[in-house]
């Protein structure tokens, strides 16, 4: 359980309180300054933490080692991981100002392609799975699909800080979204589901979440098993879906048509989340810079949850 910033230890407090201000003059700052400065800023921000972050630095490039192996040189490798967070920095940039997103300049920053496979699932009247990734400005994507008429809800975890998940609840609620939290997600889902609406899952990280091993860039990695069970559960397609940043620094969204449920038995549970678990190392494969690389995706071990 998280600690509130009044129990928590001195020191601890004292750093929770400064990332939150330096949150808070950011957000701010980055509202308020012309939206090519602020890409530029943050960028460089983010390239500062990969070089004073040795530990992230680390595990970034170990990562990049266990995914591509011999299909990278050990610098190729080194340079994707500094635009892993040079990217990161840059893909915040719109994440922090989907309030002045709206549904009358929204066409100017992003395009969707395959959306009538999304339409086509959402008229089934049972509410839609969407399955994602921490891919690009994923934040980005549920506000644009809520700007233009869906019903979306997205589930997120709790931040260690309080006055920090308000901050960033509140903004992502500008945007649009039905917000859930995950510790107290189950019966949400299932009613916006039941109500007809887009319920996004980022499924594509190590969580305290039920899960099973599927294979991952050819690894075995403890993967979310909820959208296989709500499909199951509730009739309910899964959508595979992500956004990557275009050169010009607009937002390109894919969505794949719907994964059929295999079934209910612990083998069509795995077997639905390794295939949507494929579509999701697809989006990443073809957009690797912009994937969050410093995550532990492969920490939980086979026999050991």
């Amino acid at each position: 359980m998280n600690q509130s910033p009044t129990t928590s230890p001195l020191p601890k407090r004292l750093k929770n309180t400064l990332i939150y201000q330096g949150v808070r003059i950011l957000i701010a700052l980055i509202n308020r300054i012309p939206r090519r400065l602020a890409l530029s800023l943050c960028e460089a921000l983010a390239f500062v933490t990969y070089l004073f972050a040795p530990g992230t630095r680390r595990l970034t490039l170990d990562n990049l080692a266990l995914a591509f192996g011999s299909q990278m040189t050990v610098r190729e490798r080194k340079l994707l991981g500094r635009q892993v967070f040079r990217n990161l920095g840059r893909n915040a940039v719109d994440a922090i100002r989907l309030p002045k997103i709206t549904a009358d300049n929204v066409d100017d920053l992003v395009q969707a392609e395959g959306i009538v496979y999304l339409d086509e699932a959402y008229k089934m009247g049972k509410g839609v799975i969407a399955a994602g990734c921490h891919l690009g400005n994923f934040e980005l994507l549920g506000c644009y699909l809520a700007l233009k008429g869906y019903e979306v809800t997205v589930v997120t975890a709790t931040l260690y800080d309080p006055r920090l998940d308000t901050l960033l609840r509140n903004n992502r609620m500008k945007g649009g979204l039905h917000i859930e939290k995950r510790e107290y997600a189950t019966s949400a889902v299932l009613r916006a589901l039941r109500r007809g609406h887009i319920v996004g899952l980022l499924i594509d990280q190590d969580t305290r979440v039920p899960g099973t091993f599927v294979q991952f860039f050819d690894q075995p990695a403890h993967t979310p098993v909820g959208p296989a069970i709500l499909a199951d559960r509730t009739g309910a397609p899964i959508v595979p879906m992500a956004i990557h940043r275009l050169s010009d620094d607009t937002h390109q969204i894919t969505i794949c048509p719907p994964i059929p449920s295999s079934g209910h038995s612990k083998e069509a549970i795995r077997k639905t989340t390794q295939t949507y678990t494929r579509k999701i190392e697809q989006f990443i494969r073809h957009n690797p810079a912009q994937w969050p690389w410093m995550h532990d995706r492969w920490k939980t071990k086979e026999g050991s949850e």
